[in-house]
């Protein structure tokens, strides 16, 4: 894939185009590189969501909040 497909790719996608729109200026994106571009954003985008989620330990503690959160539903 070179930079163009790519690019229409994402331009075919508008869920993901203001996304690539976002991290597309910090790089010098060319036909060699946006594949491993690509992947190191999508990773970004994953320890976000790591981040934000959810985990209960396995605890008393943790089990407790979690027993809370399920009688909250």
């Amino acid at each position: 894939m070179n930079i163009e497909e790519a690019i229409g790719m994402l331009n075919g996608m508008a869920a993901h185009a203001d996304w690539a729109e976002e991290w597309m200026p910090k790089y010098e994106i060319t036909d060699s590189n946006i594949h491993s571009i690509v992947q190191k954003e999508i990773g970004i985008v994953f320890t976000k969501v790591l981040e934000d989620a959810g985990v209960y330990k396995r605890t008393e503690e943790g089990k407790a909040a979690f027993k809370r959160f399920i009688e909250s539903l």
